[in-house]
């Protein structure tokens, strides 16, 4: 992996669009490239979120355990940016995740992004911006599948009581 390549990577996530190269070359220089193995656990559902991850090659699984049984809820591929919310606050990690071929990351730490927001407080404004943008979409269509949901629990048929 080349410098400009992980940059490229950075570059293609949401949540980072936004930042000039300089800042994204900042961010790529400055994460720790990790090489896993297949069947290799990344963190575990209930640990504390220091840092995100970018998925550089591989897949990751993520799952739940409930009564000793795994549950998967998803599969991330290359260019997935892995516990975006803990490059940005404290918090634990809802659900487990683990390689599933070998798999490349960057690990990226919160300590890391924040030092870049600081030196650059207009990308901090800009991405602000973007997650109140998208705390708002999804606000609303919360809102419309909350509609949806009446609407069919207001057509079902009553039960006694």
């Amino acid at each position: 992996m080349t410098l400009d390549h992980d940059v490229q990577l950075l570059q293609s996530i949401p949540l980072l669009s936004d930042f000039p190269a300089e800042q994204l070359r900042l961010i790529a220089f400055s994460a720790e490239p990790l090489k896993l193995p297949a069947d290799t656990m990344l963190f575990r559902e209930g640990a504390d979120a220091n840092d995100g991850f970018v998925l550089v090659s591989g897949a990751v699984q993520f799952f739940t355990t409930v009564d000793g049984v795994e549950e998967e809820i998803a599969i991330a591929g290359p260019g997935a940016l892995i516990g975006e919310l803990a490059l940005l606050c404290h918090t634990t990690r809802p659900a487990s995740a683990r390689t599933i071929e070998p798999t490349e990351l960057l690990a990226v730490s919160r300590r890391l992004l924040r030092r870049v927001l600081e030196e650059y407080p207009d990308m901090a404004e800009r991405l602000r911006q973007a997650l109140s943008e998208r705390l708002s979409t999804m606000t609303k269509e919360l809102g419309g599948t909350r509609e949806r949901l009446l609407s069919i629990d207001s057509g079902a048929p009553e039960t006694a009581e």
